[in-house]
């Protein structure tokens, strides 16, 4: 299992830095101030179906595992390639472009949901909001598979790594604030909506605040688990064709 040995590895490097206090507090302040701030200063006058609080929960541990899963992924291929060359290194193993893709993903994955779980338990402990349906739990799953995906495609495709940022700033931070995080989608101008209602952040917000299945929330995962697929296979070709 050669996945399993590029899985070990990032994890050891993720140690490294989650040994440090310093990077699991800068981790999860981002979540949670956004959840305290708006979860104290607004959740009494905002109406929604279930409360405020449980709703805004459920949006900040799915941008809490999107962000950790794409920039563990993102940084580990990117600063690999351009900084200490441990990328080029890996290619030269024998191992194969997909396992070293699972084993890289996998560790965005984990990353995501040690993040994801601590904004949540927080949330639990101080808000009193609900355990996850199974619906939520594939939705988190499958979001943290796709942005980690995602982080591994883009570390690849970029040409320095100044352009990393500039994916954060198109990307990653409007699907923050657009994909029903905060408020519902029904907020938004129609044309809007139907946009940001097939971007991976809002299949993840739709399944994360189900309770139970229906024809929707199976479109929903369908849909994520389609775009999950389109980015593994796009990471692989990267992978294979990679060049420097």
């Amino acid at each position: 299992m050669d996945w399993l040995a590029v899985y070990s590895r990032e994890i050891l490097l993720l140690q490294k830095k989650m040994g440090k206090l310093g990077y699991i507090f800068s981790t999860v302040m981002f979540p949670l101030i956004y959840l305290f701030a708006f979860g104290l200063g607004i959740g009494s006058v905002m109406q929604i179906d279930g409360g405020y609080l449980p709703f805004l929960a459920k949006g900040m541990l799915s941008i809490t595992v999107m962000m950790n899963a794409f920039q563990q992924t993102a940084l580990s291929v990117s600063v690999g390639r351009f900084y200490f060359k441990t990328f080029q290194t890996l290619l030269l193993s024998p191992v194969s472009a997909v396992q070293i893709i699972i084993g890289i993903v996998l560790a965005g994955v984990t990353r995501g949901f040690i993040a994801g779980g601590i904004i949540y338990m927080i949330a639990m402990l101080f808000f009193d909001v609900p355990m996850l349906s199974l619906a939520g739990i594939i939705g988190i799953l499958l979001s943290a598979v796709c942005f980690g995906l995602l982080g591994i495609a883009i570390g690849l495709w970029i040409k320095n790594p100044d352009a990393l940022s500039s994916v954060m700033n198109f990307i990653i931070m409007p699907m923050t604030f657009f994909c029903g995080t905060f408020f519902p989608l029904n907020n938004l101008p129609p044309l809007l909506q139907t946009i940001v209602s097939v971007l991976p952040l809002t299949l993840a917000n739709n399944l994360l605040r189900s309770e139970s299945f229906s024809t929707d929330i199976l479109i929903d995962i369908v849909i994520l688990t389609v775009i999950t697929t389109i980015l593994f296979i796009w990471g692989t070709y990267k992978l294979k064709n990679y060049h420097e």
